[in-house]
């Protein structure tokens, strides 16, 4: 009995020191480890999206390139890597490729750039927003019945949509303005709805919100909605 013991024991021991130190930090938690000179920041998402703004220091590694683990083989197992994507799906499955190639120490963002960004947490690289405060201003002020979509191009519900609204802006193109404001283009406007999720659509009618959406609508619903308000 005491060898059986003494083997599990052992056995433990051999699992525990294969196991790597990946953990889930918030936005502070991983900020706080940017004073580790052995860091090692990464943004695995696509290069267009790096652009539009990332933590300073980071590298970018597309993990949706075909060859992401060609690169990842490049990096110094040795480091300690901070992983970020847009909201944190990519950098968990980063994560367990950088796994399979023996890296230890790992960390993920929770909730991604996304949540980083809500916290208001510095970023670099990101380009002024394409719609002005002032311009949009001018938009939801103006005599016409307004619909602001904000959509974001990554969002499956607003792709979902993309169609309809076509044809809405067709049948109702003397009656209604559709204003469609693209969320990673326009990340100072966009920044109130975040938490709220995209599609968001605001309706305008005498230069105050009539009603709000967020969220996937069908068709009907949507021309329900934009029956009363040009009614």
């Amino acid at each position: 009995m005491k060898y059986i013991f003494l083997t599990l024991v052992s056995l433990l021991g051999i699992f525990m020191s294969g196991q790597t130190n990946d953990q889930l930090l918030d936005p502070k938690e991983f900020a706080e480890k940017f004073n580790d000179p052995n860091i090692v920041i990464l943004d695995v998402r696509t290069p267009k999206e790096f652009v539009t703004g990332h933590i300073e220091n980071a590298i970018d590694v597309d993990y949706r390139n075909e060859d992401f683990k060609e690169q990842i083989k490049k990096l110094d197992p040795d480091k300690t890597y901070l992983v970020y994507c847009r909201t944190g799906i990519r950098s968990a499955s980063a994560i367990d490729s950088l796994k399979s190639l023996g890296f230890k120490n790992l960390y993920d963002l929770k909730g991604g750039i996304t949540a980083w960004n809500q916290l208001s947490m510095p970023t670099t690289g990101g380009q002024p927003d394409k719609i002005s405060s002032e311009e949009y201003n001018k938009i939801i002020s103006s005599d016409a019945i307004v619909l602001i979509d904000f959509y974001a191009p990554w969002c499956g519900p607003c792709l979902k949509m993309e169609p309809m609204f076509k044809r809405l802006s067709e049948q109702y193109k003397d009656r209604l303005t559709i204003v469609k404001i693209n969320a990673d283009e326009n990340k100072v406007l966009a920044k109130p709805y975040i938490e709220r999720g995209f599609p968001l659509l605001i309706a305008y009618k005498d230069k105050s919100i009539q009603w709000e959406r967020a969220g996937l609508l069908d068709e009907a619903e949507l021309i329900n909605l934009i029956n009363e308000l040009i009614h």
